[in-house]
C-alpha cells in the first residue's frame, strides 16, 4: 500500500518535543521576532523535498485560519508559515495567548508516493487506497500546488471519494463549471496533472500538552470498564441537556458548522426533521441509564419525552378496542408504534407507573393488526403515497412488498414480548392473541422471509432489534423454538466473522468495526452491537457459558472500537461550539454530524456490556 502507518504503539511515547514545538510556534505568532528553536528528540523527519508544513488556528466561534509552506529547514518552514499567519486578519480574533482557547494544529507531509485519482478508493486495500483520516492528496492546478491533508478528512467532515472530490472542485474553483456533484468529481479525478498520495504527522495542542493524531483524533483509546460507565452517564446527559421544551430531542448536530439541519433532509428547515422511532431510540438511553445510576433526572426525562411521543398518536380499533398508532411525517410505521411500545414499557418497568397502561394496550392491539395471516408484519398504516394517506387495510402481495421494512418487524415483536413479560393482568383473550400471532410472525421472519425477500439481505447482518426480540421471547414458555434461538447466535456469528480483527485489520482503529466486503472502509456500529450483545445474554440463558464468553470477547473489541466516535474535549478541536459537541457519539470516524440514535444505540449497547463485565 505503498508505506507504512504508526501502529498504535507508537502513540504511547512521550510527546514532550512535540509540546515544546508547539509552544515555540505559539510564541513565535504572538511575537515575530521570538527564534524558532527546533527541540530535538521528535517524533518525525523533515524531508525539504516532500515536508510542507501545514499550521491551522482553531478556536470555538471563530473561522479557523491556515498556511502551509515548505522552505529548505524545519525552522524556515515554521517561521514562513506563522509570518503568513501574523498578517492574516482573522488572527486577531484569536486568544494566541491561551492555550485553552486557542488550539495550534501543526501537520507536516511524511511521505508521499504517485497515484492515479481515477483509481482511488477505499474499498480496495492497493496502492490507491485514500483511507479517509491517514492519506491525502497532492497535484497542481492550473499552475499552484494543493495539498489535501491527511487530517481534512477531520476538519471538512469527509469520508468518501465523492466528498473529497467535491472539496477539492471547490477549492480549485472548478465546482464553479457545474452544480452536480458527478461531474465535479468526474472533473477532479480527470485533471491532466500528476496526482501523489501522501502522509503526515500531526499533533494539536491541548493546554499545555501535544497530542498525537491518528486519523485526525487524539490517541490511544483507553477501554475500561469504568470508562464505558463515563460514557454512558456523559452520552445520555448530552441527549438530555439538548432536550427541547416540549419533550423532543436534538435530533441532527453538525458539531463543524453548528446546523440541526439533517443533510438528508436539508429542506425540511423550520422545523427541522424529526423522527419519531428514534425519539423513542432516545427515551429508551434515558431509561437504561435511570436503571444504571438511579437517578431521577433520567426518568423524569424519559417522562417528559414520552408524553411528546402521546401527542402524536392517533386512534382506531382492532377487533371492537381501543388501538392506537403514532402517525408523524405524513406516515405511520410499525417500527413507530413498536420502539414507542418498547419505551413505554420499559418506563412501566422501572417507574411501577400504570399511567400510561391505555396506551400500551392500545400500541400493542396495533402491532396486533399489522400481523397479516401468513406472519408478515404491514411495514406502514398510512403512507402518503398509498390509498392517498389512508389507513392501509389487508393489502395485496404486491403492497405488502413495497411496504416491506427489514427492521421494524423486530422493533415491534420486542414490544410485544416485553409486554407479555412485565405487564400484569392481561386479558387472557388478548394474550393469546399475543401468543399466536407473535409466534406466526417470528416463523415468518426465520423461515420465510429469507426466501421471500432475500434480496434485501447482506454479507453483514443487520436486524439487531428481531436478536433482541428473541431475547426476551425465548424467555417466554413455548418459544424457545431452536431455529429462533439459532437465527440470533447465526447472525452474531456472522457479525464477528464480518469484523476487523487484530490479525486482519488495515489499520489499528478498525479492529473491532464491522465490513460488509472485506478491505472496505470500516462501520463502527452501535445498533450491531446491541444485536450481538443479545446474542451473548441469550447465551447466558441458555446456560451456554463458553459460547456468551466467545461473544464476550468480541463485544468488547466493538466497545472500544465505537470509542473512536466519542467526542472528548481534546478531540473537538475543529468543532465551532466544541463545549456543544462534547459527550456525543458520531456515526462514521472522520464524519463529524451525530444524531440522536448515534449516541443512543451506543449507550445502550455500553449499558448492556457493562453489567455483562462486571467481576463475578
Amino acid at each position: 500500500m505503498g508505506f507504512m502507518l504508526p501502529d498504535e504503539t507508537f502513540f504511547n511515547q512521550d510527546f514532550a518535543a512535540e509540546a515544546e514545538l508547539l509552544r515555540t510556534i505559539r510564541h513565535n505568532l504572538l511575537d515575530g521576532s521570538s527564534p524558532i528553536a527546533i527541540p530535538s528528540n521528535l517524533r518525525f523527519t523533515f524531508d525539504p523535498e516532500i515536508s510542507q508544513v501545514y499550521i491551522t488556528l482553531f478556536q470555538g466561534g471563530t473561522k479557523p485560519i491556515r498556511w502551509g509552506s515548505r522552505k529548505k529547514t524545519l525552522a524556515e518552514s515554521i517561521a514562513r508559515v506563522t509570518e503568513q499567519l501574523r498578517g492574516n486578519p482573522g488572527v486577531a480574533d484569536f486568544a494566541i495567548a491561551d492555550p485553552r482557547r486557542c488550539r495550534i494544529l501543526f501537520e507536516v507531509v511524511t511521505a508521499e508516493y504517485p497515484c492515479d485519482p481515477k483509481q482511488t478508493t477505499i474499498v480496495h486495500l492497493n496502492a490507491n487506497r485514500l483511507e479517509p483520516g491517514l492519506h491525502g492528496l497532492r497535484f497542481r492546478y492550473d499552475g499552484l500546488l494543493y495539498y489535501y491533508l491527511p487530517t481534512d478528512a477531520v476538519t471538512h467532515s469527509l469520508m468518501t471519494m465523492n466528498q473529497v472530490y467535491n472539496h477539492l472542485a471547490k477549492r480549485t474553483g472548478i465546482a464553479k463549471k457545474t452544480n452536480r456533484i458527478s461531474e465535479r468529481v468526474a472533473l477532479m479525478r480527470s485533471l491532466p496533472t500528476e496526482y501523489a498520495i501522501i502522509t503526515s504527522f500531526a499533533c494539536v495542542s491541548y493546554e499545555d500538552r501535544a497530542l498525537p493524531l491518528y486519523r485526525g483524533y487524539p490517541v490511544p483509546v483507553r477501554f475500561s470498564r469504568e470508562r464505558l460507565r463515563t460514557c454512558i452517564v456523559a452520552g445520555t446527559d448530552w441527549i438530555l441537556g439538548n432536550m427541547k421544551p416540549n419533550g423532543q430531542f436534538l435530533y441532527y448536530y453538525d458539531g463543524l458548522t453548528g446546523s440541526e439541519i439533517d443533510f438528508q433532509h436539508p429542506r425540511m428547515t423550520n422545523p427541522p426533521y424529526y423522527n419519531i422511532l428514534r425519539h423513542s431510540g432516545g427515551t429508551i438511553t434515558l431509561l437504561r441509564t435511570y436503571e444504571l445510576t438511579g437517578e431521577k433526572k433520567y426518568l423524569e426525562g424519559a417522562k417528559a419525552s414520552i408524553e411528546f411521543f402521546l401527542t402524536v398518536l392517533r386512534e382506531h380499533e382492532y377487533q371492537n378496542q381501543y388501538a392506537c398508532y403514532p402517525f408523524f411525517n405524513k406516515k405511520s410505521k410499525l417500527g413507530g408504534a413498536g420502539i414507542g411500545l418498547v419505551a413505554l414499557l420499559h418506563y412501566f418497568r422501572l417507574s411501577g407507573d400504570p399511567h400510561y397502561r391505555k396506551y400500551i394496550d392500545g400500541l400493542v392491539r396495533h402491532i396486533l393488526s399489522r400481523v397479516s395471516e401468513s406472519g408478515e408484519m404491514i411495514g406502514y398504516f398510512v403512507h402518503p403515497l398509498f390509498r392517498d394517506g389512508r389507513e392501509i387495510i389487508d393489502p395485496d402481495e404486491q403492497t405488502k412488498k413495497e411496504l416491506f421494512s427489514f427492521y421494524y418487524p423486530g422493533e415491534a415483536l420486542l414490544g410485544l414480548a416485553l409486554y407479555l413479560r412485565y405487564i400484569p393482568d392481561i386479558d387472557p383473550q388478548l394474550k393469546d392473541q399475543i401468543h399466536a400471532k407473535g409466534k406466526s410472525a417470528l416463523d415468518f421472519l426465520v423461515h420465510v422471509r429469507p426466501k421471500k425477500y432475500h434480496y434485501l439481505f447482506e454479507p453483514l447482518p443487520a436486524d439487531g432489534w428481531l436478536m433482541q426480540a428473541i431475547e426476551e421471547w425465548v424467555k417466554i414458555e413455548g418459544f424457545g423454538d431452536h431455529s429462533y434461538i439459532d437465527f440470533v447466535f447465526n447472525d452474531a456469528q456472522a457479525m464477528i466473522d464480518h469484523m476487523y480483527q487484530e490479525h486482519d485489520s488495515p489499520y489499528f482503529d478498525y479492529v473491532g468495526a464491522f465490513y460488509y466486503h472485506y478491505g472496505e472502509h470500516a462501520y463502527p456500529d452501535g445498533a450491531r452491537c446491541e444485536g450481538l450483545m443479545a446474542a451473548y445474554y441469550l447465551a447466558r440463558y441458555l446456560g451456554n457459558e463458553r459460547r456468551a464468553a466467545h461473544f464476550l470477547a468480541y463485544l468488547q473489541k466493538a466497545a472500544k472500537n465505537i470509542l473512536y466516535t466519542y467526542n472528548t474535549p481534546e478531540s473537538c478541536y475543529a468543532h465551532c461550539n466544541p463545549e456543544k459537541s462534547v459527550d456525543s457519539f458520531r456515526f462514521k470516524l472522520t464524519r463529524q454530524w451525530v444524531r440522536v440514535d448515534s449516541v443512543q444505540h451506543a449507550v445502550c449497547f455500553y449499558a448492556r456490556l457493562y453489567d455483562a463485565m462486571e467481576s463475578p
